[in-house]
């Protein structure tokens, strides 16, 4: 019988049991919610419980503002994951949400909770780098859009034509780009938990250069994977990345079954 566990509206769209064997907690880029890993659960194991995590502000959470600050962020998901965290778990973030999950393991690090059996980072330079771009959060909406469309691509048409859906867009996109942009980087020890990066050949916001420094940012194995595509190449290597998270998850002993 599977038993389900307390709910709470950081989790969205996903599956999650108190019979999961592993938890995979997955951030998703700026601008965006939950709902784009609402399709993951149909194709990874049962014994893997698939946990988008659903930020203030958007989709179903529309009403609340925005957070701006990546330890507002943090220190709120710490606390709400905090019943989820009874099992080994793996942290997903894309992007924008690559950095949330990165503090996030810190942050859970110092409430003594467990490491992360990984941290998978994708489409984001490593955290102690330097911000290459000068700052957008602040510019008027027009100069703000062409500027996010030249860093990461255009936004689909179907928003760029509708006035309203602009109007919902617009301020999430803004707030994510001012928790990126005011993120402080703090000199700590390196995690103790592998890290997997990944990035797009053609991403200029996030180099292979800028991915390989990840490697200072654990004490553990490192691997870097770089595959075809731009900023949001996972639209084309999602089968990659899954396949990077059964390899991992079977080679440890008590989680082979997660892989079958």
């Amino acid at each position: 019988m599977i038993l389900t566990i307390r709910t709470t509206p950081w989790i969205v769209g996903g599956r999650t049991s108190s019979n999961a064997l592993c938890r995979l907690f997955c951030l998703p880029h700026s601008g965006s919610g939950a709902f784009q890993f609402a399709s993951w659960k149909n194709s990874l194991p049962l014994a893997l419980d698939i946990c988008p995590i659903q930020l203030p502000g958007r989709e179903n959470r529309l009403r609340e503002p925005p957070f701006t600050r990546i330890q507002t962020i943090v220190e709120n998901l710490a606390s709400e994951l905090s019943g989820y965290l009874d099992r080994p778990y793996i942290l997903y973030g894309y992007s924008f949400g690559a950095l949330i999950a990165f503090e996030l393991a810190r942050e859970l690090r110092r409430r003594k909770i467990p490491p992360p059996l990984s941290l998978y980072v994708l489409a984001r330079r490593a955290p102690h780098l330097p911000q290459r771009d000068a700052p957008m959060h602040h510019l008027r909406d027009d100069l703000f859009l062409a500027e996010v469309a030249r860093r990461y691509g255009e936004l689909p048409a179907i928003i760029w034509q509708d006035v309203e859906l602009m109007k919902l867009v617009v301020p999430i996109l803004r707030a994510d780009m001012t928790a990126l942009e005011t993120y402080v980087y703090e000199e700590q020890d390196p995690l103790d938990c592998p890290i997997c990066a990944f990035g797009g050949k053609f991403d200029s916001t996030a180099e292979e250069r800028d991915l390989e420094a990840w490697r200072l940012q654990t004490t553990r194995a490192f691997e870097l994977k770089i595959v075809d595509g731009d900023h949001f190449f996972i639209r084309n290597n999602q089968r990659s990345v899954f396949s990077s998270i059964l390899a991992k998850l079977s080679r440890v002993p008590q989680l082979a079954l997660v892989g079958r």
